[in-house]
């Protein structure tokens, strides 16, 4: 199956970043990628292949701990789809102005439920972290029916993650990031993700395949090897440093 995407170089090579490229952690501003990465996404673009990284982090987030800015030519999709990057040129909507008001409210509503949530900012989304609280799906699940309500009557909607929630733009998702990523002219389609997030785009890599008959792979990154994401991918690794190792092979089999 990894041998149908070759050759590389009109291929589309797209990866989440948190769970995928660099371990989970706590405080997303102490994340960074398995060492090597940076030199693995260059030579994949090197090969002629389009490279992109799709993440649920803003952009300037991604960029600050990644350091894949220098990767030349690389896409970086921020905010689930909402924001693309690529040599230094920015595309972003508008803040959605409801965001103002859940930043004035949702302290209170945290605080009512349990100590440890906190609320990381970002330009066009507020995500709500569980990763420090004892019980982190229960709270969750407390904290969704109240949480979705809010956001609706802000015009926004609420997009569940690995131990968090997030407000966010309505009708965007990584699957938008996919569409705009694959053009006539490519001949095959990779997608790594970890998390509820990456559904969509491994959805729409697999609907793409259907449509044109193309090869693609899908790789979920599950410790376990079950849940969603490992249920749709069509293989899963444990964890980042064998998606990495994954991504080696490839390369030496393109060469």
């Amino acid at each position: 199956m990894i041998t149908d995407l070759y050759p590389l170089s009109s291929a589309l090579v797209a990866l989440d970043f948190d769970g995928t490229l660099a371990p989970i952690s706590p405080h997303p501003d102490d994340a960074r990628p398995l060492g090597g990465t940076r030199q693995i996404l260059r030579d994949l673009r090197a090969t002629g292949a389009t490279v992109a990284v799709v993440t649920g982090r803003s952009v300037a987030s991604l960029l600050r701990v990644s350091g894949f800015g220098a990767v030349p030519g690389i896409v970086v999709y921020g905010t689930h789809g909402a924001e693309r990057w690529q040599e230094g040129e920015l595309r972003a909507p508008a803040t959605p102005p409801g965001l103002d008001e859940l930043r004035l409210t949702l302290p209170g509503l945290l605080a009512s439920v349990a100590r440890d949530l906190w609320i990381e900012e970002k330009a066009l989304s507020l995500v709500i972290h569980a990763r420090l609280v004892a019980a982190p799906d229960r709270v969750l699940e407390m904290l969704r029916a109240p949480v979705e309500k809010a956001a609706a009557a802000a015009g926004l909607g609420v997009r569940p993650g690995k131990e968090v929630l997030e407000i966010c733009l309505p009708g965007i998702d990584k699957g938008t990031a996919i569409r705009e990523l694959i053009s006539d002219d490519t001949t095959a389609a990779f997608y790594a993700g970890d998390d509820l997030g990456d559904l969509p785009a491994m959805a729409e890599v697999n609907a793409w395949a259907g449509r044109t008959g193309r090869p693609a792979l899908t790789v979920g990154v599950s410790p376990r090897g079950r849940g969603p994401v490992a249920e749709q991918a069509d293989v899963t690794v444990p964890d980042p440093q064998s998606l990495i190792s994954l991504l080696r092979q490839i390369l030496k089999d393109a060469a």
